[in-house]
């Protein structure tokens, strides 16, 4: 984790533990840190210039969340995830958005979408990583607006994940394609019919999971 700044010495410790985990945190998610890489608590508070205390918290916490495992007697790494691990996630993932569908189609759509609508409909850029952000966003929003604070959690813990693998998903594929679909999958919430949305997602959701899973296959991840 390289030039990393020191954490603020004001914090207090509550706030010290969630800006040290968020810091660990960020660096994994954007491929500072990477998969297979050690975690290791003295180098990590010497870069962060804290006590091992909050590091040991935050690593903790990463584990909970599944960015980070325990490998017995050999310590903390990066989850290195395989075919089958996105396989699974992307069976979750459909799982939950299109429950998040389900209750949207169900009341008021959120205002958010139109805005979104507006922007994949003209989406003209080349660079994957800000369609990665936009996207990240737009379904973050679909989840967080189906109003359900559990869902929201898993998707969160399933979207750290995602984000060590994000820049795969999209590898090949046409940025404007994908900003079509998503033009779809609101079209289809916006006039409340839950079918053709789920669909929408569906196929979105199958063709970025075969093309990372392919990915990993030929990489060995």
């Amino acid at each position: 984790m390289k030039n990393e700044e020191a954490v603020p010495p004001s914090a207090d410790n509550a706030d010290l533990r969630q800006i040290v985990y968020q810091k660990i945190r960020d660096a994994i998610v954007t491929g500072l840190i990477k998969p297979g890489e050690k975690l290791s608590e003295v180098e990590l508070a010497d870069k962060l210039a804290v006590s091992r205390t909050p590091v040991r918290e935050a690593i903790r916490q990463l584990t909970q969340s599944g960015l980070v495992e325990l490998v017995p007697r050999k310590g903390a790494y990066v989850r290195k995830l395989t075919a089958e691990d996105i396989s699974d996630f992307y069976d979750v993932r459909l799982a939950l958005e299109l429950l998040a569908i389900e209750r949207l189609c169900s009341k008021t759509p959120p205002e958010e979408l139109k805005g979104f609508r507006e922007i994949f409909s003209s989406f003209s850029s080349d660079d994957p990583m800000e369609f990665v952000r936009l996207d990240t966003e737009f379904h973050s929003t679909l989840c967080e607006a189906a109003d359900n604070r559990f869902l929201m959690t898993i998707f969160n813990n399933l979207y750290d994940l995602l984000q060590l693998y994000r820049r795969h998903s999209i590898a090949g594929l046409p940025l404007k394609t994908l900003a079509s679909e998503h033009v779809e999958i609101i079209d289809a919430i916006l006039e409340r019919d839950e079918e053709r949305a789920k669909t929408a997602m569906r196929g979105h959701l199958e063709r970025l999971r075969d093309l990372l899973v392919d990915h990993f296959k030929k990489n060995k991840g």
